[in-house]
């Protein structure tokens, strides 16, 4: 079975897909529907301050907490009274939710004079709207096909970066390339956002296509949260075959500047690095993380089966002889089986 390359970072940004009925100690708890891009610290049992910024006309309320915009669903029953509100943390995992301790004149002399005013824009309200739409459909990664067995190297690298830079991921820079001249049109409307833009129309029919639920609506939603991940986490998650009949997954990783000093004290090359899971017939399952700064290259291998990690040490060879050719010299290659040290 291919290993779940998702990382517990990359959920964060995930909010709660439907109102939950839950209690704690005979209290309604609220959901939070839609998360900020970075969550502020919060600990299960922590009471907290939150002033609400609007009242949504679908069981919801924007609040805002610890100077962070949420979303949260009201279920049915609860009374959510005033514009201030004292809340307890009740879970963090795997879904965020609150427990209404008080709401009203009492929580707002609770919150004190540090609390502030929050106007929220038309703009922040459509982006809120997308975000919920988008957790109406399952969202899943972009989906790259590559063919390892007919494909040279340079053929396979072109055609990954083809189709990552058409995913939708970074299309507002590639707009901003176009306007500098340093990108054609053509190449804006092969991405997803510039195919939908006919079916969304312009601005002002854009909600009313929300209102009316259209199925565009969840595929632009889901395009931004995919958006909001990559911004937070740096990491480009892909799924797909590696050549036909063999499905893969890959995370495609730019390293933060405290890891690139954590290998050897590197600080000038900026260091990549991809993970990537595949069930492969005859080896079995295999993941490999392959680490690239400069023209060096690191790379980790975790083979299910220990035969295969003999074959592959066996062969180590070969491999630094193809990245040599390459032009890439070959830092470190390990080879851990589970339960093991690395070789």
């Amino acid at each position: 079975m291919i290993p779940n390359l998702n990382t517990p970072a990359a959920a964060g940004t995930q909010g709660v897909n439907t109102v939950r009925l839950m209690r704690e100690g005979g209290r309604l708890l609220l959901d939070a529907a839609v998360l900020p891009a970075r969550l502020p610290a919060l600990a299960v049992g922590e009471e907290i301050s939150a002033r609400v910024a609007e009242r949504l006309g679908n069981n919801q309320l924007v609040a805002v907490i610890k100077n962070s915009i949420f979303t949260l669903n009201i279920p049915q029953g609860m009374q959510v009274n005033g514009d201030a509100l004292q809340l307890r943390v009740a879970s963090v995992s795997p879904g965020l939710n609150f427990a209404l301790v008080e709401s009203g004149n009492a929580a707002a002399a609770e919150a004190g004079e540090g609390s502030v005013e929050v106007d929220i824009s038309p703009a922040s309200r459509y982006m809120t709207d997308l975000l919920q739409a988008g957790r109406s459909a399952r969202g899943e990664p972009a989906e790259v096909r590559l063919d390892a067995g007919r494909q040279t190297p340079a053929q396979m690298a072109d055609h990954l970066q083809g189709q990552v830079a058409k995913s939708g991921l970074f299309y507002e820079s590639h707009v901003q390339a176009w306007a500098d001249g340093r990108l054609p049109l053509q190449s804006l409307a092969e991405e997803p956002q510039a195919q939908l833009a006919l079916a969304v129309g312009n601005d002002v029919h854009a909600r009313a296509g929300l209102a009316e639920g259209r199925p565009v609506s969840a595929e632009l939603g889901q395009l931004l949260q995919r958006q909001l991940d990559v911004l937070e986490n740096r990491q480009v998650p892909l799924q797909g075959l590696a050549w036909p009949g063999q499905p893969m997954q890959m995370v495609i990783e730019q390293e933060r500047a405290d890891e690139r000093q954590a290998h050897a004290g590197e600080t000038e090359a900026q260091a990549w690095s991809t993970r990537l899971a595949l069930d492969l017939p005859g080896l079995g399952g295999l993941t490999a993380r392959v680490r690239l700064s400069g023209q060096t290259v690191q790379i980790s291998l975790v083979p299910d089966e220990a035969e295969t990690g003999a074959l592959i040490r066996g062969h180590a060879d070969r491999l630094q002889n193809g990245l040599a050719a390459s032009g890439l010299t070959l830092a470190g290659l390990t080879v851990e089986e589970h339960g093991r040290s690395p070789r």
